[in-house]
């Protein structure tokens, strides 16, 4: 498996090798920004796609292990299966992440017009349940007639992360509040503020970089993931925060010129 990786990995290797040549003589420009994008996302679709086969393999012989030590009564063997699967999953999850960060920026299918308002009140009731646990309560201020155009499962996407991260942050009894609004200049304008511990103003320039990360089992790539959501919809992202103060995201993405479900 190893010598085959490597096999394609050396190809494709070689390819980014001869159309950098080309590229960069001065007769040509170098890469765009979309362009290195779009290699760096191929890249990466290419290592996942590779990693995930051998993974697929590994989860199914230690789920396999498991049930057959845990019937024969091998507690160590089951135990130790167990961790493999565990963190074997871990890595399959970041596989997904990976590929979802290098296609978001490929295309933009499946466009629909988005009722911000039905989208966030679903999301919110989702996580008051979440989170009820933590005595986390949600405050809402969502006006009607707000539509986007988008991909709703992004849009969504793009929420939750935040909206996970904000009641993640609050350790127990805190508010996250979610307001959407009409702006000037046909923009729509959603704010998520938690009432957490914040984060320190060095870190803030960090937070959307892939991999960085302050969580012991984060990724560091669920806002990147949202930032790229985002520059799809042509909208913009803000975010203030001050220590123990918690953190409030704006984002702004244009109005829909339409308001029915087919654009």
């Amino acid at each position: 498996m190893i010598r085959v990786f490597s096999k394609r990995w050396l190809k494709r290797k070689q390819k980014l090798k001869e159309k950098s040549k080309s590229v960069y003589t001065p007769e040509t420009p170098k890469l765009s920004g979309d362009e290195f994008d779009s290699e760096i996302g191929k890249m990466a679709a290419f290592f996942a796609h590779e990693i995930r086969n051998p993974l697929t393999t590994i989860i199914g012989f230690t789920q396999y292990l498991e049930k057959e030590a845990l019937a024969k009564s091998e507690t160590n063997i089951a135990q130790y299966s167990s961790i493999i699967r565990e963190e074997a999953n871990r890595i399959e999850y970041l596989i997904q992440e990976l590929l979802t960060l290098s296609k978001m920026h490929l295309h933009n299918d499946n466009l629909s017009i988005i009722d911000v308002k039905h989208s966030l009140k679903k999301i919110v009731t989702i996580y008051s349940l979440q989170f009820e646990k933590k005595n986390i309560m949600f405050t809402t201020n969502l006006e009607g007639s707000l539509y986007i155009s988008g991909n709703s499962n992004h849009f969504e996407r793009l929420v939750i992360n935040l909206i996970k991260n904000a009641g993640e942050a609050i350790q127990k009894d805190g508010t996250i509040s979610v307001e959407a609004v009409k702006e000037p200049h046909k923009n729509i304008a959603i704010y998520i503020k938690d009432s957490g511990p914040g984060i320190p103003k060095e870190q803030l320039e960090s937070i959307f970089h892939p991999f960085y990360t302050t969580k012991d089992e984060g990724t560091g790539l669920g806002l990147p993931i949202c930032k790229s959501i985002i520059e799809t919809m042509n909208g913009n992202l803000e975010i203030w925060s001050e220590p123990n103060e918690g953190l409030q995201i704006k984002i702004t993405i244009p109005e829909s010129k339409h308001t029915s479900i087919d654009v």
